[in-house]
């Protein structure tokens, strides 16, 4: 009897992933063959290629490839850190568009990679929440933004500090601190749980990105970064961030602007009230990539996912929070 209902919730949990790998496919073929619009990856691509031109990263020059603004909310030509411009000066040196194809597959694949990982071990938890994220999960992938290896990057921080392997874990944090700003809060996660030799590797992590950032695409990109987030995070932010929710609500526009700031300020407390539960804390922080940034579109939500990395890899109830964990205990059984 014990073995038939093994049996019955092995096929249970196939069909569950099954389903869902069907269900997200689906819509990527539809998003896919409907025409969907360049991407993000388009973007990547004409900011490496002005900075092989010797051009201004944040301001379009004449011959520069066309990039769609969208003021208020966008009025410069790429809204991440000079970093991902510099990662994108080898790409841009391939023909054509081979390395959009290139960056493609990379997003695409881990994407795929965390989201059958968590279908498979924790399939009832995850199927859920990825049907309420589907959209976004296809839009992340059709685009292929940055957020697509940003996932990846955000569950392996946690799969890698419940195993003790904490400096590399903060260097993955660094790098994503580097090109998107808000994983940031994951280096408060690590601080919290006295994970110091990651925040040590975060530092190490941040001046190298810096420094490649710097020689790549120049002091004043860097500078000009600054004065644009600042004026995103001031009366830029967009429809589907925390502030243009409450806009529409009728919130004033000069208060509306603080709420993503407050989100993070009350998250941040919130995960040091409860740093005794990394798990729960990590979960804060995942959703704090989302609604603490200014700039939310449709396919930010799919970074959600990464609240599932502690379900699907749980913290062995014997492993100290503070302390790095043995190899061994973290081996615990994830699902039952």
């Amino acid at each position: 009897m014990r073995e038939r209902r093994l049996s019955l919730l092995v096929v249970a949990r196939v069909g569950v992933v099954v389903s869902m790998l069907a269900v997200l496919g689906g819509l990527l073929a539809f998003w896919l063959l409907g025409g969907a619009h360049r991407g993000d990856a388009y973007t990547y691509l004409a900011a490496g290629q002005r900075l092989n031109a010797g051009h201004l990263l944040y301001t379009l020059s004449p011959g520069d490839s066309e990039v769609l603004l969208n003021p208020p909310y966008w009025t410069v030509p790429l809204l991440s850190p000079p970093l991902v411009g510099v990662i994108w000066r080898p790409l841009a040196l391939l023909p054509g568009d081979a390395g959009v194809y290139v960056w493609w597959i990379a997003v695409a694949v881990s994407s795929g990679a965390v989201i059958a990982a968590l279908l498979a071990r924790a399939p009832f938890v995850a199927v859920p929440l990825m049907l309420g994220l589907s959209i976004s999960i296809v839009v992340q992938v059709g685009v292929a933004n940055i957020d697509g290896l940003l996932l990846l990057g955000i569950v392996s921080v946690w799969w890698l500090t419940i195993r003790g392997h904490e400096r590399a874990a903060g260097v993955i944090v660094g790098v994503m601190t580097a090109v998107k700003v808000t994983p940031v809060v994951l280096l408060w996660w690590l601080v919290t749980l006295g994970r110091w030799r990651g925040a040590q590797a975060w530092a190490v992590a941040i001046v190298v990105c810096v420094t490649a950032g710097v020689v790549g695409a120049g002091l004043s990109s860097h500078l000009r970064f600054l004065e644009i987030a600042a004026q995103t995070a001031a009366t830029g932010s967009t429809e589907g961030s925390l502030a243009g929710a409450a806009r529409g609500f009728g919130v004033a526009p000069e208060l509306a602007r603080y709420l993503p700031s407050l989100a993070m300020i009350i998250g941040a407390a919130l995960m040091l009230v409860w740093r005794g539960r990394p798990g729960l804390a990590f979960g804060i922080a995942s959703v704090l990539m989302v609604i603490g940034s200014p700039s939310v579109s449709v396919h930010t939500p799919a970074l959600l996912l990464a609240t599932l990395a502690p379900f699907a890899w749980p913290l062995s109830s014997k492993a100290s929070v503070t302390e790095p964990q043995p190899e061994t205990a973290a081996m615990a059984p994830l699902v039952a």
